[in-house]
């Protein structure tokens, strides 16, 4: 099998993070290739061993003859701009092997526990060979739902020892999981963790984890348009997915190997029923709708100060009570407007 070009990676992924000279041109010829691999996405709380967690899955792929690549997104400084970029670190198996490529990018900001340019980067990896794509998100807990709309199966991994067992009802978590890790389960408290997690998804989710064949006819057993979405209606006539509750000891490789087979069972089964499908379309929409938002905040900034709207006047309208920040907005995109169709003209 052909070997990793590691600096041919790194240098593409280095120019679409940072928009250097070329990222559109990289980025740009990812698309049109149009090789859409597997991305699974881990996320989860800090300290739930994430990183130990990618580490032993991506080796288990590489094994098996895959070209994996590692994203580890890592939290930026809101004040200097700069990360630790430390994730790699927990990763001494991955970056050893010959078929693992491990990148940590700076999360700059953004919200959801995601790089703003990861949907771009995973395309660009697909473009460059890779057979399957790991995205570990940030690790900010229950905010770290942007990874459910770039990951083509999501594995929420919680750990023992948090305290609070309302944590595994929270909006987002049961949402955005397609499947569960509870690692260190050699930990006491183990058990009850995964009996939590397991009983909050009975309230959604009728029947046993894994694929399950149709409950019924009539009213469907669980509401959610969002869970219907992506892990098919009980009352389908294809069945649907209930995310099972898996445990793990990711530092001596406990439990690796049946992660890894349930991930497989959940993209064969969304594959099957053109789930899989459904996410790469949505994917597209989220990447559509975040790339004209900066677009647009670009043009918006590139006129400011060149008409009788700027930044600082609105600031200070918004101060007084003149205007809400909504209308100050409005009127900034309108002048953005206004100078185009003049141009144009």
């Amino acid at each position: 099998m052909e070997a990793l070009d590691i600096r041919r990676t790194a240098r593409a992924i280095s120019a679409v993070e940072n928009h250097a000279g070329g990222a559109g041109e990289i980025v740009r010829k990812a698309y049109r290739a149009a090789r859409y691999v597997p991305v699974v996405g881990v996320t989860g709380p800090p300290g739930a061993g994430k990183s130990t967690l990618v580490d032993r899955l991506a080796v288990h792929w590489a094994d098996r003859g895959e070209k994996v690549a590692v994203l580890a997104v890592d939290p930026t400084s809101p004040f200097t701009g700069g990360a630790v970029l430390g994730d790699r670190f927990r990763m001494e198996r991955a970056t050893g092997h010959p078929l693992v490529f491990v990148r940590s990018l700076a999360s700059r900001g953004q919200l959801g526990g995601l790089s703003g340019t990861a949907t771009d980067i995973v395309m660009v990896l697909g473009d460059l060979g890779f057979d399957r794509v790991l995205l570990e998100t940030v690790g900010a807990g229950q905010t770290d739902v942007a990874v459910g709309m770039v990951a083509d199966a999501v594995m929420v991994v919680t750990v023992p020892g948090l305290g609070d067992h309302i944590q595994a009802a929270k909006a987002g978590i049961l949402e955005i999981g397609d499947l569960y890790a509870v690692n260190k389960s050699d930990l006491a408290g183990a058990t009850a963790v995964a009996g939590h997690l397991e009983a909050n998804l009975d309230l959604v989710y009728p029947g046993s984890a894994g694929r399950n064949a149709p409950h019924g006819s009539g009213t469907p057993q669980y509401g959610n348009p969002t869970l219907r979405r992506r892990h098919g209606d009980a009352t389908d006539a294809l069945g649907f997915w209930r995310p099972p509750v898996l445990m793990a000891r990711a530092r001596e490789g406990g439990g690796i190997d049946a992660l890894a087979d349930a991930t497989e069972d959940f993209l064969a089964w969304s594959r099957e029923t053109a789930r899989y499908d459904d996410r790469v379309a949505e994917r597209l929409r989220f990447q559509i709708l975040r790339a004209t938002q900066g677009r647009l905040m670009e043009l918006c900034l590139a006129a400011d100060g060149e008409g009788d709207v700027d930044l600082v006047s609105l600031a200070g309208e918004i101060a007084s009570g003149a205007v809400s920040p909504d209308e100050a907005a409005e009127r900034l995109i309108e002048q953005w407007v206004r100078r185009a169709s003049n141009r144009d003209a």
